[in-house]
């Protein structure tokens, strides 16, 4: 959740590479009831989180899209804070959408991730995999992520998505090694023009060596409202 100067210079670039293309823009703000990251919680239980960020996205030539943006989160008792930046590049193959990515993380632990992920579509449901590299690691360490996700129409311009997710440390050192399971429901609706707002509800449950480290809540959720422009 977590997401660098040098992706907004990236998406910038590409931006530039395709003049006729229009950019969409989305600020959106939002409050969680716990700031739980792969499957463990970055503060105590009940420790409320208030974030909000800014998106970018496009599309380049070669048919390759490409998105970028900046979110920032603060624990409701002020104890930390959190400012990620990132952006990642997309072209489909066939049925299979292939992206790659940057993300700068600045908080707690200050550190870059690049990450490879593949998408597609099979019998309604939305098929995902990721895998993430942490480049500042000393052993560089690595995490992946599988999840499938399926949307619902549920009436009054509402919209359902569901979606359960496994990930795990990979290559993480004895002491790190952990597994993660989540399942994730949200409720989005359009409040008026360009404004959305959504209520979601997920729950984790994590095992191995640092499942310890999860001292959240097994079942949290949130709040937001977006603004596209």
């Amino acid at each position: 959740m977590k997401k660098t100067s040098t992706i907004l210079a990236i998406g910038s670039a590409l931006a530039l590479g395709s003049a006729q293309a229009e950019i969409e823009s989305s600020f959106h703000v939002g409050y969680s009831t716990d700031y739980v990251f792969r499957g463990l919680n970055q503060g105590g239980a009940g420790e409320g989180l208030y974030e909000y960020g800014l998106d970018f996205s496009g599309d380049a030539s070669g048919g390759t899209t490409w998105n970028a943006g900046v979110w920032r989160a603060e624990f409701a008792d002020g104890a930390s804070e959190e400012t990620d930046i990132y952006g990642s590049v997309s072209k489909e193959f066939g049925a299979v959408d292939l992206s790659l990515g940057l993300i700068r993380y600045d908080g707690a632990d200050d550190t870059s991730e690049i990450f490879l992920g593949a998408g597609t579509e099979l019998s309604g449901l939305s098929l995902a995999a990721v895998i993430y590299y942490d480049v500042d690691a000393a052993d560089g360490n690595m995490y992946g992520e599988l999840s499938a996700g399926k949307s619902y129409e549920v009436g009054g311009g509402a919209t359902l998505d569901l979606v359960a997710s496994i990930g795990s440390t990979i290559d993480g050192g004895a002491a790190d090694d952990y597994v993660t399971y989540g399942l994730k429901a949200a409720l989005s609706k359009e409040l008026g023009e360009n404004l959305t707002g959504s209520i979601y509800i997920a729950g984790e449950i994590t095992e191995g060596v640092r499942a310890t480290s999860n001292e959240g809540d097994d079942l949290y959720g949130g709040i937001s409202l977006s603004y596209g422009f």
